[in-house]
């Protein structure tokens, strides 16, 4: 069976899309059915040059009619009409504003219309409050084979597309790779450089002490957030958190968090695990914390899978409500647009988390437990039909 994933995110920097890449290809292989082609994640966040336009379902046929007579996309057009199924990893593409988004679902729209092969959309997150957006998942929804919801929320708003029976709730995969406990590699984690990812520092971390991890949020890579310094308020915040809850180990999950991040670490001179470490180092980590803060969806499972709780902040999206909804976390969302008013209750609530000690802890390790066993269904389609050729 000749197999697409697409994208392929482990060739991005962010350590959720690097797990993500690796898990799939990894998974895949191990059932017996390695990718022969993946696409890469940059083909879905450029402008191609032969998609200038790709805002609305009328651009969508225009563009499906061009690569049917075989004028556009000679870079992926063969390959979609030689392949036998396609696998798409929708992550958090499809939100208001991302142009990856639309990009998968013309992906999806010319797999399944342009060339009528098997197409499964996983391990996603969606929100279709743009009217475009919208128009083009209610025609798209309904063509796919399969789709699989890594949230309740997602799956509310859009469950009602897919044809029925088509669906599955499946957690996210990052859920399938806990963080190791931290008698495995404490030892390791007091040598000098251990987690320290050129050209960043973790000078100064002694995993041997309790510790608090921080990132910052996804929401600071909209464009309409651009223009916020953020770095002042993470400096108090962070300074805060070191003074009342435990030391501050500073965390940069994606190429945003590094530019907030490393001001901050010249400013308190905290620990800081960059970009650039191994994504299996970061899980260990920000899993071994007592509490960990920020306004991520990868770095809160992360956390989640060695009990460690998180005091959330806004993202990008509905995601980290959706995740705190998932684990079962009742405790308040803080708007990452507005730190500085919400200093004290992002203090306190880390304080209560870490009152709440290994009762609290235990419930989140569980809850992860369960939700990883679920994530290997990604695959069941296709290890159905891979077993009857």
């Amino acid at each position: 069976m000749k197999l697409v994933l697409a994208p392929d995110t482990s060739d991005h920097p962010n350590w959720g899309c690097r797990l993500m890449g690796a898990w799939f290809r990894g998974s895949m292989t191990r059932s017996g059915f390695a990718p022969s082609w993946v696409a890469p994640s940059g083909w879905f966040m450029r402008q191609h040059p032969d998609l200038p336009e790709l805002s609305t379902l009328a651009d969508f046929h225009r563009y499906g009619r061009e690569v049917q007579t075989g004028r556009i996309l000679h870079d992926i057009a063969p390959v979609l009409r030689q392949c036998d199924a396609v696998l798409l990893n929708g992550e958090n593409f499809i939100r208001p504003g991302a142009h990856k988004g639309k990009m998968l679902l013309f992906l999806a729209y010319l797999v399944k219309q342009v060339f009528g092969k098997p197409c499964v959309l996983t391990n996603h997150s969606a929100e279709l409050d743009e009217p475009a957006l919208a128009e083009i998942a209610r025609e798209i929804y309904p063509m796919l084979d399969e789709v699989h919801f890594r949230e309740e929320h997602t799956a509310e708003i859009c469950a009602p597309l897919v044809q029925p029976g088509a669906w599955k709730l499946i957690p996210d995969v990052a859920f399938a790779v806990p963080a190791a406990p931290l008698s495995e590699w404490s030892a390791m984690g007091r040598r000098e450089g251990q987690f320290s990812a050129w050209p960043d520092s973790a000078e100064g971390f002694d995993p041997a002490r309790p510790y608090v991890t921080v990132c910052a949020s996804s929401i600071y890579s909209l464009p309409q957030h651009s223009h916020l310094d953020v770095v002042p308020s993470f400096i108090r915040l962070c300074r805060r958190l070191h003074q009342q809850v435990g030391p501050v180990v500073l965390t940069a999950p994606c190429e945003i968090d590094s530019t907030i991040m490393r001001r901050v670490q010249a400013a308190t001179g905290f620990p800081l695990l960059g970009i650039n470490l191994p994504v299996r180092q970061a899980i260990d980590l920000i899993g071994n914390a007592t509490v960990h803060v920020g306004g991520r969806w990868h770095p809160g499972i992360f956390a989640a899978t060695g009990g460690t709780p998180t005091v959330a902040l806004t993202s990008n999206s509905h995601k980290v409500r959706s995740l705190m909804r998932q684990l079962g976390m009742e405790g308040p969302v803080f708007d990452a647009l507005d730190l500085d008013a919400h200093l004290d209750p992002i203090v306190a609530q880390a304080g209560a988390y870490l009152e709440a000690g290994a009762v609290l802890r235990d419930r989140l390790r569980d809850r992860s437990r369960d939700l990883g066993a679920q994530v290997d269904r990604n695959l069941d389609w296709f290890r159905e039909r891979a077993g009857r050729a």
